[in-house]
């Protein structure tokens, strides 16, 4: 089975119809065992880290790759395939690069 790539986004960009996305943010939280709040300074997401074995903790920098869902609220949640360690990343240059390839786009 082939995997739809992943459209990366900020949290303010995320659309309804987006369903295979990347973020980079930080972790604001853990919820209980198996979510996290994760927050990119443009907004927060939950993710549903279930399935992931991967040691983090509060304000580490992580790339999440994963499938987004929305609730019957209308409420976004993420639910994370790959999780990796971006704590070496230049947070406030990516974004600079995320806007201005947005511009391109």
């Amino acid at each position: 089975m082939e995997l739809q790539s992943a459209k990366q986004r900020i949290i303010k960009d995320i659309k309804n119809d987006d369903f295979r996305i990347q973020i980079i943010g930080y972790v604001k939280k853990a919820l209980d065992n198996n979510f996290i709040l994760l927050t990119d300074k443009t907004g927060e997401i939950k993710v549903n880290l279930k399935d992931i074995d991967f040691e983090f903790k509060e304000n580490d920098l992580i790339n999440v790759i994963g499938d987004l869902n929305i609730n019957t609220k209308g409420e976004m949640e993420f639910t994370a395939d790959i999780v990796q360690d971006m704590n070496n990343l230049n947070f406030k240059y990516y974004i600079k690069l995320y806007e201005l390839k947005k511009e391109i786009e």
